[in-house]
């Protein structure tokens, strides 16, 4: 067997341990103490919850702190953030760190994701505009790792874009990036005439397509992320072959992923393309 085919294959005997402990994990529960007879004993008892309880639990159940005992947050989400943002400052710094002329594998996958982005920039923007990429490729990076952090079977890991706040986050940054760049183009005279196209009785309608376009961006991912956790959690409960969730987790994780952070980051360059041409 190659090398590369013994990598993958302890990855995913090691994902099929974990899965298995998690499964059994969550079915059943160890209870030490004394039974109804009064004898001491260590048991292991079967968990009796009905998937609505279990989606209730997973997906409803946030821990919110208050920082400095005023400002709630919910911890759930924000240590996953937090860990993301680690991640990719230390691929950043590593990668950075170790260019070379004669590229790495590491160097050349982050050339190759630079070079695609940049000239997708170049493309929709036109070259002058491409000082956008970095803006761009962080867009798609942020959302790509959020997406796919689910996948690592850790008990109380879970995808931050499948909480409504952070998506809504993206698409307010989106949209407040969009009309910063629209009124350093255009000039703010320039920039208010546009919501007065083609009547000036269409500036409502115009100032409402704006706001919709923050909420469907965000909803739209928030959408997609969230459906496919759920399919997962009842599919598991469905099906007793603990391959398929893992299956289901991967296609879910990487695949929709991946297309949802790619669509997202789209939509945020067309907006743009529209506000600034």
């Amino acid at each position: 067997m190659k090398p590369k085919a013994k990598e993958f294959l302890y990855i995913f005997i090691i994902l099929f341990v974990i899965e298995l402990v998690l499964s059994f994990g969550i079915k059943y529960q160890l209870q030490i103490g004394f039974n109804e007879q009064r004898k001491f004993s260590i048991q292991c008892i079967k968990k009796e919850e009905s998937i609505q309880e279990q989606i209730h639990e997973e997906f409803q159940t946030d821990k919110i702190i208050k920082v400095f005992g005023r400002f709630p947050i919910n911890w759930n989400v924000i240590r996953v953030i937090i860990a993301v943002d680690l991640i990719l400052i230390l691929i950043a710094f590593f990668v950075r760190r170790n260019m070379k002329l004669v590229p790495s594998k590491a160097q050349s996958i982050a050339e190759m994701i630079y070079s695609f982005f940049r000239d997708l920039v170049a493309e929709t923007l036109g070259e002058d505009k491409a000082y956008f990429t970095p803006y761009i490729i962080t867009i798609f990076l942020f959302i790509f790792t959020c997406n796919i952090i689910g996948i690592i079977p850790i008990p109380g890991n879970m995808e931050p874009t499948r909480n409504l706040n952070v998506p809504l986050g993206m698409g307010l940054m989106v949209i407040l990036v969009v009309h910063f760049s629209a009124i350093k183009e255009k000039g703010f005279k320039e920039y208010l005439k546009g919501y007065t196209e083609p009547f000036f009785f269409m500036a409502p309608l115009n100032l409402v397509g704006e706001i919709a376009k923050g909420i469907s961006i965000s909803f739209r991912l928030f959408g997609n992320i969230l459906g496919g956790a759920i399919i997962i959690l009842v599919i598991s409960n469905l099906i007793r072959f603990i391959l398929i969730p893992i299956g289901l987790s991967m296609f879910f994780g990487l695949f929709i992923g991946t297309i949802q952070a790619f669509v997202f980051t789209m939509l945020a360059l067309s907006y743009t393309a529209v506000a600034i041409k």
